[in-house]
């Protein structure tokens, strides 16, 4: 499959910020690469098939390049075998493996669902002895549907980083931790479909057993 980018491709000005909803994603950027026609409203967001690189080259592939530790890519989808539904997560280093619950997408005017959203880690090696890594993905899959769309799904990748505060059994101490850390906590449980009253952070992210 082709791996292409966007003529949109460019350094991000100083300051600027690319942080759509996840409603927003879906049923805008999504839905309007799936109907065709309208990429010129949507090349901020690259399309590549996310599993002909490894996490760690996608980043060079995103349309706006700059600091963000995010990045949104569209993707065909992609399976196993020719007949079978299963996907096809695997790279040439590694795999992608879901985690945590799906979650339902809705938009927010009707309440309807628009999608369903799973979070991906990356493993390195193969099944059964792939070696958890701290990058992580989220996969929209629309739920939506309308005659001669394109099938493609989103995905939002993210590398956490490696010097995430610590947080034990979902208090936090006032005098070490500000409220940056506080953010950094909701955004990175947002990835990890955590909820915070049943673990700590850092028993999700294993930061703790040298396994990221």
């Amino acid at each position: 499959m082709t791996s292409s980018t966007t003529s949109f491709r460019s350094a991000a000005p100083v300051g600027y910020g690319f942080h759509p909803s996840d409603e927003e994603l879906v049923n805008h950027f999504l839905r309007l690469k799936m109907r065709g026609g309208s990429d010129h409203l949507v090349s901020t967001i690259a399309e590549v098939n996310v599993c002909d690189f490894e996490p760690w080259e996608l980043p060079g592939k995103s349309a706006i390049q700059s600091d963000d530790p995010e990045c949104y890519f569209f993707s065909p989808r992609n399976f196993k075998y020719a007949k079978s539904q299963r996907a096809n997560r695997t790279t040439k280093t590694g795999y992608w493996k879901g985690t945590g619950k799906d979650r339902t997408v809705t938009a927010e005017s009707t309440g309807k669902q628009i999608a369903t959203k799973r979070t991906l880690v990356f493993y390195s090696g193969r099944v059964p002895n792939g070696v958890k890594t701290n990058w992580i993905m989220h996969e929209y899959n629309p739920t939506f549907d309308f005659p001669n769309k394109r099938d493609f799904i989103l995905y939002k990748l993210k590398k956490s980083p490696d010097d995430t505060p610590a947080f034990d059994g979902g208090e936090t101490s006032t005098s070490n931790v500000t409220e940056e850390d506080v953010q950094l906590r909701t955004q990175l449980e947002s990835f990890n479909g955590i909820d915070e009253g049943d673990y700590s952070l850092n028993f999700a992210l294993n930061f703790t057993n040298g396994n990221m």
